[in-house]
C-alpha cells in the first residue's frame, strides 16, 4: 500500500467508533454548560493558546465549537469582532452572560453545526477560522475543508494528543477500559493529503492544578464519565482524595500522574 492510497477519513472515522466515551449530543452540552463554563473560568490553556496565536487587531474571528467562550472571550479583547458559533444553545447564553459581566460588545453568536449550511445562518468568511478542542466530527474531511474555505488568512486547530484531557488512571481505578480515540496525527495526515502542511506546537497544561473546593476537584475528574454508580462515585472520591492536598482556606491542590497536552495546528491560507 502507498501512502496515497490510505484514507485518513476513513481511519478516522473507525477510531471515533473505538473510542471509550461516546459522542456528546446537543443535549448533553445543553446539561453541562454551566459547569464547563466555571471549570473553564481564568483558563491555563487559554493563556498558553495566546502565547502561541498572538492576535491581531484587524482580525475578525470565527470561533467553531466556541463553548462558553474559553477563547471567544478573551479574543474579544485583541481581534476587531468575534462570531462564535456551537450547536449548543446553553453554551452559547453561557458566553453571553459572561460577556455581558465583561461589557464585551463585539461578539456575535450563532448557534449551528459543522454540517449546517452556515451561508443560511449568515456566517461571513473571516480572516481567522478557530476550531479549539471541537474536532468530534464524522466527516473530518469535510470539516477541515469548510475551515480552509470561511478563512481568507489563517486556520488553527488545538486537537487532543494522545490522552488529551482523559486520566487512563482514573478509568483503570473505575474498571473500565480506555481507548482515546484518534488524535491529531489523524488530523496532520489528513491535512498532508490535502496539500496542507500544518505548523504544529504543543500546549502541555501543568499536571498540578488548584481548586477552591474539593467538590470542585472531584468534579474535575466527574466530567470524563456519563453514567457513575454509587460504587463507581466512591472509587473516583478515593482516587481524587489520595492526591488531593488542601494548602489553605479556599485551595486545594490535585496532581494527575500523566500532564494534559493538545496540539495546536496553524497554516496560511493560500491565495489562488
Amino acid at each position: 500500500m502507498l501512502l496515497k492510497d490510505i484514507d485518513w477519513n476513513i481511519l478516522w472515522q473507525e477510531a471515533q467508533l473505538r473510542k471509550s466515551w461516546r459522542k456528546k449530543e446537543k443535549g448533553d452540552w445543553d446539561k453541562r454548560a454551566a459547569a464547563f463554563a466555571k471549570r473553564n473560568d481564568d483558563s491555563e490553556f487559554a493563556n498558553r493558546f495566546f502565547d502561541f496565536v498572538k492576535p491581531k487587531s484587524h482580525w475578525r474571528v470565527l470561533d467553531i465549537g466556541c463553548g462558553p467562550g474559553t477563547l471567544a472571550i478573551p479574543f474579544a479583547a485583541r481581534v476587531k469582532s468575534v462570531t462564535a458559533v456551537d450547536f449548543s444553545s446553553a453554551m452559547l447564553q453561557e458566553l453571553e452572560k459572561r460577556a455581558h459581566l465583561q461589557r464585551i460588545t463585539n461578539i456575535r453568536t450563532v448557534q449551528a453545526s459543522w454540517t449546517d449550511n452556515w451561508e443560511e445562518s449568515a456566517i461571513p468568511p473571516h480572516e481567522i477560522v478557530v476550531s479549539s478542542r471541537s474536532l468530534s466530527v464524522t466527516d473530518l474531511r469535510g470539516a477541515l475543508e469548510k475551515m480552509n474555505d470561511w478563512a481568507t488568512e489563517k486556520i488553527f486547530i488545538v486537537d487532543r494528543v494522545g490522552n488529551g484531557p482523559f486520566d487512563s488512571d482514573l478509568f483503570a481505578v473505575l474498571q473500565r477500559d480506555f481507548e482515546p480515540g484518534p488524535d491529531y496525527i489523524f488530523t496532520v495526515n489528513l491535512l498532508y493529503q490535502m496539500g496542507i502542511h500544518p505548523t504544529i506546537e504543543y500546549i502541555q497544561l501543568e499536571q498540578t492544578r488548584i481548586f477552591t473546593s474539593r467538590e470542585e476537584a472531584l468534579a474535575s475528574s466527574r466530567w470524563m464519565f456519563d453514567d457513575l454508580s454509587a460504587e463507581d462515585e466512591k472509587r473516583l472520591a478515593s482516587y481524587v482524595d489520595e492526591r488531593l492536598i488542601y494548602k489553605a482556606e479556599g485551595c486545594w491542590s490535585f496532581r494527575r500522574k500523566s500532564p494534559v497536552k493538545w496540539a495546536l495546528l496553524s497554516w496560511e491560507k493560500r491565495k489562488n
